[in-house]
């Protein structure tokens, strides 16, 4: 069969499924379909049909290659090429309007180049993090004080001195400082303790910060141990947070041993304290430590004679 013609089906009214394929089909002149209205499917594959007039192309990827080769093979004429519209998207009128420079990428290609450039930004991050994650996590609480309000200086403390220390010095804490600065025979300051002044049942951060929030001071008992706790270091940023935001000396160190300066390479802030000598250091010397307490206690009225 090498044509149709305008009533080659005419008869054919019920006709749901006509198949046409395996022909010589050149042009398909008049309406042959036209009454058949109940045709579901068409199979037209496998002719020689040339002639395109009035046929919507779906202006995709599938199709790119014959908007190209009808455009650019000058040894073939598509004619009605300009009248041919877009199928599928009605914003272009005309097939040969649509864009095809996305179909020149690999698909493939670029999500493989994608995944690889995530996976690297994750293992980069990864390094980061774990080469500074010191200043990380010191940004990350001053965004989340910042957030929360926490610079304001405030006026009225619930406490004269948060005491931080690691929970292997707790011995020194209990039998040494606490009796000398609370108390009937100590000196009347007010100190805030972990086990003793954190709310229960709230987050620890949460606690930390209002520890050192409700304090005039932090007082950091400094030990190898102190160095070694993961909280204690998480409390010394938040004091050094507090230090910088209100631009008070908030800070004060109280050194159980002394420490070589390599140890401290992971407390910057801690390391320009020493060396500028702010700091105190309990002496073994039971002679001494008369002279260690009279400075200790100097250091946390500073504040209370300012105030009054």
């Amino acid at each position: 069969m090498t044509k149709l013609t305008t009533k080659a089906f005419s008869a054919l009214r019920k006709l749901m499924s006509l198949s046409l394929s395996y022909n010589f089909l050149q042009v398909i002149t008049g309406q042959p379909f036209c009454n058949l209205t109940l045709l579901q499917t068409l199979d037209l594959s496998i002719n020689v049909i040339s002639y395109i007039e009035s046929n919507p192309l779906s202006c995709n990827c599938q199709n790119a290659w014959f908007k190209n080769w009808s455009l650019k093979n000058v040894e073939a004429q598509v004619p009605f090429l300009n009248d041919l519209h877009c199928e599928n998207d009605p914003t272009l009128p005309y097939f040969w309007e649509f864009n095809d420079e996305a179909c020149n990428y690999d698909s493939a290609f670029i999500w493989f180049l994608s995944t690889a450039l995530l996976d690297l930004f994750i293992l980069l991050l990864g390094l980061t993090w774990h080469k500074h994650r010191a200043s990380l996590r010191y940004l990350i609480l001053l965004l989340h004080s910042r957030i929360r309000g926490r610079w304001k200086v405030k006026k009225n403390f619930t406490y004269d001195a948060f005491i931080s220390y690691s929970s292997l010095d707790e011995t020194w804490v209990m039998r040494e400082l606490v009796p000398r600065m609370e108390g009937p025979r100590g000196k009347g300051f007010r100190l805030c303790l972990h086990h003793r002044d954190f709310r229960l049942g709230a987050a620890i951060l949460e606690n930390i910060e209002t520890a050192i929030y409700s304090s005039r001071r932090t007082l950091c008992v400094v030990s190898r141990d102190f160095l070694r706790s993961e909280w204690c270091a998480l409390e010394f940023q938040l004091a050094s947070l507090r230090l910088l935001c209100d631009r008070s000396d908030v800070l004060l160190l109280v050194f159980l041993e002394e420490i070589p300066n390599h140890c401290l390479s992971s407390y910057t802030r801690l390391r320009k304290m020493v060396r500028k000598n702010t700091y105190l250091l309990w002496p073994e010397a039971a002679t001494e430590q008369e002279a260690f307490w009279i400075r200790l206690e100097d250091a946390l009225r500073e504040d209370l004679e300012e105030e009054g």
